[in-house]
């Protein structure tokens, strides 16, 4: 059965942190009991200023709460000859709350995703993704790659 997948707005912004903060913790990247006050009102206050500009998130509702959600953030680069319009697109974040597994919402929210990217002429959409979400992209038609690098400061 299909669920009405539905774009978010700032309405929805705790229902977000409360399942970003959920998928961090499945993935141990913050543990049970940390403080997470700072991280809660930088992301809460990052939603609300890029919602719908250039953060697009979609999410699923049963009942009554955010049962899974996935965000796609937007930018435009230098074109190069795959990319004419240099518009490209990072998803991040398709999460389904344990709960409500099973039912395809991301499956859902990312052919929601790839045709948003079609219809706005968004040409290369790219991800880093666990190890339990790579069958999915792949089967989208996502390729591995393995030479991106990062460096934090």
């Amino acid at each position: 059965m299909k669920n009405e997948i539905l774009l978010l707005d700032e309405k929805s912004v705790n229902d977000f942190w409360r399942l970003r903060i959920e998928l961090f913790q499945e993935l141990e990247e913050v543990s049970k009991d940390a403080d997470c006050t700072q991280l809660e009102s930088a992301t809460k206050q990052y939603y609300v200023s890029h919602i719908n500009k250039d953060l697009i998130s979609w999410g699923v509702f049963q009942e009554g709460q955010l049962a899974a959600t996935g965000s796609l953030c937007l930018f435009t680069r230098i074109p190069y000859n795959e990319n004419l319009s240099g518009l490209e697109g990072y998803i991040l974040n398709i999460y389904t709350s344990k709960q409500f597994r099973g039912n395809g919402f991301a499956n859902q929210i990312l052919d929601n995703m790839i045709e948003y990217s079609y219809k706005n002429n968004i040409k290369r959409l790219w991800l880093n993704s666990s190890e339990q979400g790579k069958h999915l992209y792949m089967k989208k038609g996502f390729l591995q790659k393995n030479n991106e690098m990062e460096l934090f400061l």
